[in-house]
């Protein structure tokens, strides 16, 4: 361990190795505990730690069972009488990839088909998922929070395992597939030694995500709700009378700031009759509209024709927008029936990006009771997702490619792979979903969405035909693909805007004889060929149920607050995030999660 010790001791627990150090005329003894059982089962464990590390290890427990264990040892530790530190260095977060990743494709040994990468792969976790490992980092840092503890940092610990250099390590893992990934194959109809010796024929990196947890045990087994109670949060007599508002303003292409409003409050003068004034909790930049506002790349129109109080306004500069934000009620109009029940309640509303907001109590929603602020500030970008996948009719058994995986691609990538059946899809050969993308670290969100393969886009012809396809990347290099790789009499779908960017197209003999149907969709009303059947509200409590099922807060990858406005644009513009989440004062600041960890 390179710790020369000045005294050792041994137990039938494991080994303590204890040095004094003397610095600036200060004696320091370091004592370490190495266990190489299952600490779960120690009667008597060591007393006054400051420190437990636990490599490798986290993954192999059930979350609460682990947090449970470790509140023994949040008493007391060294002399300053402080519960201790827990890291956690390379906790598997559930995704395993090849660099680069190969399509499913028909085996030459049998009439099977042979998985993707993606989808081998994602049989291995499941397997490891059968046998008790834990795949989902955030549930451990869910667990110990429950338990009192605070995570302090984490990041990302990626295994990437190149077979030229680590010929060992390369063959030990795939000895892992093997015995794991390859018999969950065997279960359906694939072709498991096809796949094994494909590998092995055309070795590439294994790139398997891990991420590095450090907290901070508390000594409180338990802690309270982390949401506020909502009586607190109604306004009182001693509240301020004047309060102010940051709000964010687009002043000219890239070049996003923020504005300061004030108001009065006293008697609730401030409000008309029938509006709410509401304190934000956190927000959500939209990565397609809000970029090309960022970007000045817009026509001017009415900012949403289906938004109260965006119909009136105009799309150009200055310019406040945002139409994803939560909070909870602090005051209402006196024309508000229900505004006894309302005070402290966690509603949605289609807004801009401000820290207060003052709108109609019709333009706000309740977020439903067990969805938290963070995942119900999606709540557009899932409905986005959800009204693409209605556009595209998805039929049982065709095979859809996804063209773009930020935000809104990832969303819908996860909805496709929620509605396919499984014993298809398994198949690699119906209801496939391939998602395409230029960057790693999307596809390997993809790969944990459930993508059926997750490509990048030179593998599209291999990949294709696709039935149906839906293009959200906003290149025209992807949408020329989906249209050139969608099946005779398929449908293409895009969901992109590319503003006031032309955009040129090869649409030739094979096209124009293809009977493909390019179909644009859009958000904001119901198209006729369902209204007969869905209305705003219909798909708005089914978009709530899919935020439930989803919990896309996992896809954020940076909080920032207003102040960071033009920082936080910025790399979106440059492809660095997936989703940046403003938070405002009464928000909890958590860690951010790398790319590849989500």
């Amino acid at each position: 361990m390179g710790f020369q010790s000045d005294e050792v001791i041994s137990s039938e627990n494991g080994i303590s190795f204890t040095r004094i150090i003397s610095e600036s005329g200060t004696d320091i003894e370091i004592t370490v505990h190495l266990r190489p059982i299952d600490y779960q089962g120690e009667q008597n464990p060591p007393k006054g730690l400051d420190l437990i590390i636990g490599c490798c290890f986290a993954d192999l427990f059930d979350p609460d069972q682990l947090a449970l264990s470790l509140h023994r040892f949040a008493v007391g530790g060294g002399g300053r009488h402080s519960p201790p530190l827990v890291y956690f260095p390379i906790t598997f977060a559930g995704t395993t990839q090849f660099r680069p990743t190969y399509p499913a494709m028909p085996s030459s040994r049998n009439q099977k088909m042979m998985p993707s990468d993606t989808t081998a792969f994602r049989l291995y976790s499941e397997s490891l998922s059968i046998h008790g490992h834990n795949l989902d980092p955030s549930l451990i840092v869910n667990a110990i929070s429950d338990h009192g503890g605070s995570l302090h940092s984490k990041g990302t610990s990626d295994w990437i395992i190149d077979p030229s250099s680590n010929g060992y390590l390369w063959e030990t893992m795939m000895y892992f597939f093997g015995m794991t990934g390859a018999r969950e194959m065997t279960k359906h109809p694939l072709d498991a030694a096809g796949w094994i010796k494909r590998c092995r024929s055309n070795p590439r990196t294994i790139v398997a995500s891990n991420v590095d947890l450090l907290f901070h045990l508390q000594p409180d087994s338990r802690v309270g709700d982390k949401d506020q109670d909502v009586a607190s949060n109604g306004r009182t007599d001693n509240d301020r009378t004047i309060v102010s508002a940051q709000e964010i303003q687009f002043v000219a292409p890239y070049n996003v700031t923020t504005i300061t409003k004030r108001w009065d409050t006293r008697d609730s003068s401030h409000l008309s009759p029938d509006q709410v004034e509401i304190e934000s909790l956190c927000s959500l930049i939209s990565s397609g509209t809000e970029l090309k506002i960022f970007r000045g790349s817009f026509e001017s129109a009415a900012l949403d024709v289906n938004i109260k109080g965006m119909a009136d306004e105009a799309m150009e500069y200055p310019l406040a927008y945002g139409y994803s934000l939560v909070g909870r009620v602090v005051a209402c109009g006196s024309n508000v029936e229900d505004a006894e029940s309302l005070i402290g309640r966690l509603v949605f509303t289609f807004s801009p990006h401000s820290s207060r907001v003052i709108v109609d109590r019709g333009g706000i929603q309740l977020v439903p009771e067990g969805i938290d602020a963070e995942d119900a500030v999606f709540m557009p970008s899932v409905e986005t997702a959800l009204s693409l996948v209605h556009d595209a009719h998805v039929r049982v058994g065709e095979n859809v490619a996804v063209y773009g995986q930020g935000l809104i691609g990832l969303l819908v990538t996860s909805i496709l792979s929620m509605t396919s059946s499984s014993l298809t899809s398994s198949s690699d050969s119906f209801s496939s979903v391939t998602a395409f993308d230029a960057l790693d670290d999307r596809l390997t969100v993809s790969s944990r969405l459930g993508a059926t393969s997750a490509l990048k886009p030179d593998t599209v012809a291999l990949a294709g035909p696709f039935d149906v396809s839906i293009e959200v990347s906003g290149n025209p290099r992807a949408l020329q693909s989906a249209i050139d790789h969608t099946s005779n009499n398929g449908r293409i779908i895009v969901g992109s805007w590319y503003g006031n960017t032309d955009v040129a197209l090869k649409l030739g003999i094979d096209f124009h004889r293809s009977h493909k149907t390019i179909q644009t969709s859009q958000v904001s009303t119901i198209p006729p060929a369902l209204a007969g059947l869905w209305s705003k509200e219909r798909r708005f409590s089914l978009t709530w149920a899919l935020v439930r099922a989803v919990c896309p807060s996992k896809l954020i990858t940076k909080r920032l607050t207003l102040n960071d406005a033009q920082q936080a644009y910025e790399l979106l513009d440059r492809g660095k995030e997936i989703a940046i989440c403003f938070k405002y004062e009464g928000g909890i600041m958590e860690p951010d999660l790398p790319l590849s960890k989500l």
